[in-house]
């Protein structure tokens, strides 16, 4: 009896086909690729912006370093008017006064009613007419008193011709020409206002002499545009005063005008 041996071959196992190797990786959709430009852009305009920024900011600092440097300091500036007073060239007594301080008139506008003790030609009693439109800044006499012959009874002034004038040493006045742009700023103003050097005149005592400094009066006036702003200001107010020394450039030198 003879038996039989099968051989069982093992065969290897088979490579992987072509479709089992590990191809290349999908490309991103469409919508993931636009997010991707979009941070890239974003991230792009941020560091622009933050160039520009740094670019304005020095360029604002050296513009204000350099008008620091082009602005003298006046110092302070008092705002002033040219009274306009009203009073009879004969002794009178002050019957009655029909305005009171800080009254606004026309020119014509009464203002008082008086009778001249003196017996002269025209009639004894006297009605004060404003001389021109102003704003009532002070009764001089009161009703029932005496006002002496040429004596003001009224003063008021035009807040049209309103000033600002400051006291300036004779050195820092040898930087400053007519003309130049002074810039004025402080209370019942909403900023700075422009302002023009219009003239230099010398500073008298209370005696009618020089005074015995060298400080000169420089005269501002406002510029029409802000006039509206200073004629709703009280004389005597105080401001602070620097002038561009840019400005009126070959102008007439400020200490050459005094």
């Amino acid at each position: 009896m003879s038996t039989t041996i099968e051989k069982t071959s093992i065969e290897p196992d088979s490579a992987p086909s072509a479709a089992d190797q590990p191809g290349p990786a999908p490309a991103p959709p469409r919508k993931q690729r636009w997010r991707a430009v979009l941070r890239f852009l974003r991230t792009l305009i941020v560091v622009l912006i933050l160039l520009a920024a740094a670019v304005a900011g020095g360029t604002y600092l050296v513009r204000q370093r350099l008008a620091e440097r082009t602005m003298v300091d006046a110092g302070t500036a008092v705002l002033a008017a040219q009274p306009i007073t009203v009073g009879s060239p004969d002794a009178s007594v002050v019957n009655r006064v029909v305005i009171a301080e800080r009254d606004s008139v026309t020119a014509g506008a009464p203002l008082a009613t008086i009778t001249r003790t003196a017996d002269g030609g025209g009639p004894r009693v006297q009605q004060l007419k404003a001389p021109a439109a102003g704003i009532v800044t002070e009764i001089n006499v009161a009703p029932g008193q005496i006002a002496r012959a040429g004596e003001p009874i009224i003063t008021l002034y035009d807040p049209s011709q309103l000033t600002f004038r400051v006291d300036v040493p004779l050195e820092t006045l040898r930087e400053l020409r007519l003309q130049m742009t002074a810039y004025v700023s402080g209370p019942g103003l909403p900023g700075r206002i422009a302002t023009t050097l219009e003239e230099v005149e010398a500073k008298v005592g209370g005696g009618g002499a020089a005074a015995p400094s060298d400080l000169l009066t420089v005269v501002l006036r406002p510029d029409p545009a802000a006039l509206s702003t200073v004629r709703t200001l009280v004389p005597g107010l105080r401001f602070r005063a620097v002038v561009d020394t840019t400005t009126a450039a070959g102008g007439t030198p400020a200490v050459n005008s005094a």
